[in-house]
């Protein structure tokens, strides 16, 4: 296990289909694994987040962060807020977010939208919710704002600390956190790097120009924050390496995406293994939480020693060139990513270590009884998942709104007429024998495809055209 990261966290799902034991008991040991600090957990406005699973992050030394996802437009009562910030304390919770991106219309109704002084109108509201926290010894967490934005955000961040100036509240001020929406935006890493000194001038939506959307918005809005209040505010990235707000819990970024994401995982790793602060960091202590927008495993699993990624690669560089049996390896080890890694990384690890030293006939016949060792391993532990497991499991996509009213009229019929269990809970899916999908490969990331085929899932596609014949 990883020494715990300060500063590192990681979104979970935004559904209520993974609050539950099974769920946990897959990503708990892969998340402290990673040294995970942090966890974002998301939940819809009149639900709550199970007791025990809260109980289950806090114990593992992992801080959860609530958001929750309230109307502004139709905030919940306040008794019944109360209560639920009551509850969350007694849990173990002690920060929540809520009415995230107000400087976005859908937001709002369109008749409150196009009222004056929005930003006024919608800092009392904040406030009001905000001074409950408080009150039951929670912080509250400055909602996120959509980079850009229809109401452009930084114009929208200066206008609610005026606000907040104005009306005496530096007793709300100074128990805030901000938070910031950290994805790339489409954009390269080190876009918008040193903060707005580095950027003058920046004009609002004119297109083409180096802005504050990106990685480093926290430098654009620190700025903004230390003029009003004179001091560093501590802050929390939220989102942080989503390609574009384009993307779902398991989109399929671009390969420039992913390789900025984990340069983002090593600079949180490197930054932990400091025994002095460094004078120059580049995520500043005032940054509490650097919330990853991935929960795969494949992420998790990459938090892994330098000198140990360094022998896998060594392996599949060794061998990419070899017969059908060496290539095999390379899918071996990259089974060290699915539910049965805690052994195939072992054994591979010890393969690589070794490697160097055989040749000839040893080499070939060593290959082969890790090909045959792992083949077992994965079998059995498919066998072990599916002891009390469904025979079928329709693995609805978590992009849910982008389905077409086709594909989700064969969701339907197939769950009526096989009365099979169907959710978008992956590690369920993992537990079945067989898992249906929609032939649609736009809608299912290759993480998911790949996590079934490794723990010898059947596979069952359908479609419009050939459903019902």
């Amino acid at each position: 296990m990883m020494k715990q990261t300060k500063q590192l966290g990681f979104h979970y799902y935004n559904d209520m289909d993974h609050y539950d034991e099974a769920s946990l008991d897959y990503w708990l040991p892969k998340l402290q694994a990673a040294g995970t600090r942090w966890l974002v957990l998301s939940i819809i406005e009149k639900a709550e987040i199970p007791e025990n699973f809260l109980k289950r992050v806090t114990t593992a030394g992992i801080e959860p962060i609530i958001c929750l996802q309230f109307s502004i437009t139709n905030p919940p009562l306040m008794d019944i807020f109360r209560e639920r910030m009551a509850y969350y304390r007694k849990n173990g919770v002690h920060l929540v977010q809520f009415f995230n991106y107000p400087n976005m219309k859908n937001s709002w109704t369109p008749d409150e939208w196009k009222k004056q002084k929005l930003v006024e109108r919608f800092v009392e509201l904040f406030s009001r919710y905000a001074e409950t926290c408080i009150e039951q010894k929670i912080i509250p967490i400055f909602p996120l704002l959509q980079p850009g934005g229809d109401y452009w955000d930084i114009s929208f961040l200066k206008e609610s600390l005026h606000v907040l100036q104005q009306k005496n509240n530096e007793s709300l001020l100074s128990n805030l956190i901000f938070s910031a929406d950290a994805g790339f935006q489409e954009h390269p890493l080190d876009w918008g790097k040193g903060g707005p000194e580095a950027h003058q001038p920046v004009i609002a939506y004119q297109n083409g120009q180096t802005d504050h959307r990106g990685f480093h918005i926290f430098e654009w809005y620190q700025a903004i924050l230390h003029q009003v209040m004179k001091k560093h505010v501590p802050m929390i990235l939220f989102q942080t390496g989503r390609w574009s707000t384009s993307t779902g819990p398991f989109d399929l970024s671009p390969k420039q995406a992913k390789q900025q994401l984990l340069r983002i995982l090593a600079i949180l790793q490197e930054q932990a293994s400091k025994v002095l602060p460094q004078e120059n960091p580049a995520i500043p202590p005032y940054i509490i939480s650097c919330n990853l927008y991935k929960l795969p495993t494949e992420f998790l699993t990459s938090l892994k020693k330098e000198h140990e990624t360094k022998k896998f690669r060594n392996v599949i560089q060794l061998h990419e060139n070899a017969s059908k049996k060496n290539r095999i390896l390379e899918s071996t080890i990259s089974a060290s990513k699915s539910v049965s890694s805690e052994i195939g990384s072992v054994i591979c690890s010890i393969f690589a270590a070794i490697t160097p030293y055989l040749c000839g006939a040893g080499k070939q016949f060593l290959i082969l009884v890790v090909e045959n060792f792992i083949k077992i391993v994965r079998s059995l532990i498919a066998i072990f998942l599916r002891g009390e497991s469904y025979s079928s499991y329709f693995l609805i996509p978590d992009a849910e709104s982008l389905l077409t009213e086709g594909q989700r009229e064969i969701i339907r019929q197939y769950i009526n007429k096989t009365n099979c269990k169907s959710g978008k809970n992956l590690y369920e899916a993992l537990s079945s024998s067989k898992v249906i999908l929609l032939n649609d490969s736009s809608l299912y990331p290759r993480n998911v495809i790949k996590q079934l085929r490794y723990n010898n899932c059947q596979i069952q596609t359908l479609s419009e055209s050939n459903y019902g014949n």
